[in-house]
């Protein structure tokens, strides 16, 4: 009986966690700099500091962001923080109910490592 419900305890760990939120690359840190320095750092109309600054994403990035640098006196910038698929979600496949938990999570992509740094040079209006 106790094989049994330990077989049962290992099968729901199984299906209760997921791969890519475990093994996978799900820092949502972009580090964010500007020439000159002290541009406002705005994402999906949220402030998230000053350049320079080290910024956490949230966690539904599906489709990538736009971060917007702002700066009195000089032109607003945009740049786009890329995402791409997650290899060690094609585990889900196997474990059909951890993809579940990989998409609400936001895991199932991660930051393309071309888009943690973002240096921008602004210019004057």
């Amino acid at each position: 009986m106790k094989i049994i419900k330990l077989g049962v305890a290992f099968a729901l760990f199984l299906t209760l966690t997921a791969c890519a939120s475990i093994a996978g690359e799900n820092s949502r840190r972009v580090r964010v700099s500007s020439i000159p320095s002290g541009a406002t750092i705005v994402v999906d109309n949220q402030n998230y500091g000053v350049t320079p600054a080290v910024i956490s994403l949230p966690n539904y990035i599906y489709g990538g962001k736009s971060v917007t640098l702002k700066k009195r006196g000089y032109q607003d910038q945009t740049m786009m923080v890329n995402t791409q698929f997650q290899p060690i979600a094609l585990l889900d496949i196997f474990l059909w109910p951890t993809f579940i938990v990989d998409a609400a999570a936001g895991n199932l992509v991660k930051i393309d490592p071309a888009s943690v740094n973002l240096d921008a040079k602004l210019y004057r209006i």
